[in-house]
């Protein structure tokens, strides 16, 4: 009995030990940090994902924050709270760089979201920044290795066609039409096309079949990988639909610049380092695309003025367009360029162009009627060039496409002629910018040149707009 008694004592004992265990509470898990480098997947918590165009990332280390908002750098710092789940971030400061006005409004929506953020979680590893209400602000993905901004690419099957992304947008050259559109960031390596818009010319069956078959694929990409120089586009299965090889552009170092034909110094080509060209043909003035990867080169659809010139001239300008097309690559020396054909024969001989004279100014103050030759900006949008060379002719670039025509000065007026502009498509209110610039050129009628800007005058003398 009493051995009994002991051992029914010693279960109570353990049992009330076993018990006491069980009641014990866990320790809590350690609040997850927010620091790290983060790339933003959503605004808001809307059942359909608002995705951001192009790059904006986070980076915190500390309390110091910075990143990219998608047109400038911001840089700052915040107070964390990790026990509570708790963030804010102070004032940001950042660079003062202008962009496309989608982009800049995108970019002022992200600075005034950080700025009403106060908590944060991190749910399957994503950083989530709520307001004071707990709602999902902006949603963030770990940082990918390499982002697709700034990044330009050649289809592995097809040298013709090329991919490239900048500031929320992406374009290239499919096997027959120039193509643009937006991009959106989905994920770490998430990405989303937006619809294409393209040129509308026209081409073989077979090439405007893999047209349609290159755009239907873009269409359904969701994600990215980039290894060996290479960038694979995958659909949400993970299969590969398009591979690409890293395009290589050497125009930056290599052909920029002026050239004069070797056999008729009054035809040009001027390339630039944004992948563009124009230039003087026998009679018109021509401008357009060019693709350099390597030693290949291609240019696309060319545009140009509609003047006539004799016949001899004029046949002459058919045969130099026609050469342009048929080039498929460039030989490069100290003062020559060659375009080659398929077969490596030499279709084009070019010299570097030698100016006659210096290249007029911009005048001081009080010359007001000199300095228009030259590359101007507008103020609004430096992104909107215009130039005027001493032979007649205006070019430059308006918010979406190039654009030319011919000019008459006289010591009291100043008149542009129609516009020639290439045919790409944008978003709706850079193309309404675009129709309002070219609508103010065609009332130009004067123009002044004061402390280093240019003044487009109506005829009233309004100031129609403004070049530095």
């Amino acid at each position: 009995m009493k051995r009994t008694g002991l051992m029914l004592l010693a279960l109570i004992l353990v049992g009330g030990l076993v018990f006491a265990a069980g009641c014990i509470t866990a320790p809590a898990s350690q609040p997850q940090s927010p620091e790290g480098k983060w790339i933003l997947t959503d605004f808001g918590s809307n059942a359909t994902p608002d995705h951001p165009m192009g790059v904006i990332d986070l980076q915190i280390a500390g309390t110091n924050v910075s990143g990219n908002s998608g047109v400038n750098q911001y840089f700052g710092t915040a107070v964390i709270d990790a026990a509570n789940g708790k963030i804010s971030f102070g004032p940001l400061g950042s660079t003062r760089m202008a962009g496309p006005e989608n982009m800049m409004a995108q970019e002022q929506a992200y600075l005034a979201a950080l700025a009403n953020v106060t908590g944060y979680k991190i749910t399957d590893g994503n950083l989530i920044l709520t307001d004071a209400a707990g709602a999902t602000i902006l949603t963030f993905a770990v940082m990918p290795a390499v982002t697709l901004d700034g990044t330009s690419w050649t289809l592995a099957e097809d040298k013709n066609v090329t991919l490239e992304f900048t500031d929320g947008i992406f374009n290239g050259h499919a096997p027959v039409n120039l193509y643009s559109g937006a991009w959106y960031v989905t994920g770490t390596n998430g990405i989303q096309f937006g619809n294409v818009i393209s040129t509308l010319m026209a081409g073989p069956t077979d090439a405007m079949n893999a047209e349609s078959a290159y755009f239907k694929a873009l269409a359904n990409v969701t994600g990215y990988k980039i290894a060996d120089g290479r960038l694979l586009l995958t659909d949400a299965s993970g299969n590969t639909l398009l591979t690409f090889k890293e395009n290589i552009v050497e125009i930056g170092i290599t052909i920029t610049g002026s050239w004069t034909l070797s056999t008729d110094k009054n035809v040009t080509i001027d390339f630039d380092t944004f992948g563009e060209v124009s230039g003087k043909a026998p009679v018109n003035s021509y401008f357009g695309n060019v693709t350099i990867t390597g030693t290949t080169i291609s240019f696309g659809p060319i545009g140009s003025t509609k003047m006539a010139g004799p016949e001899s001239a004029m046949n002459a300008e058919s045969a130099y367009f026609a050469a342009l097309a048929n080039a498929t690559g460039y030989k490069y020396g100290s003062a020559t360029l060659d375009l080659l054909d398929a077969d490596g024969n030499t279709i084009l001989t070019f010299v570097r162009t030698v100016n006659d004279g210096p290249i007029s100014a911009k005048a001081l103050p009080g010359m007001e009627k000199h300095g228009l030759v030259n590359e101007w900006f507008l103020t609004d949008d430096n992104a909107v060039t215009l130039t005027f060379s001493s032979d007649g002719f205006f070019g430059g670039h308006a918010p979406v496409n190039s654009y030319s025509g011919s000019y008459t000065e006289t010591p009291d007026s100043l008149i542009l002629s129609d516009v020639i502009t290439t045919l790409m498509a944008g978003p709706e209110d850079a193309m309404i910018a675009e129709s309002a610039y070219y609508a103010a050129l065609g009332k130009v009628a004067d123009y002044r040149v004061v402390d280093g800007r240019l003044y487009l005058n109506d005829a009233a003398g309004n100031t129609l707009l403004t070049f530095v």
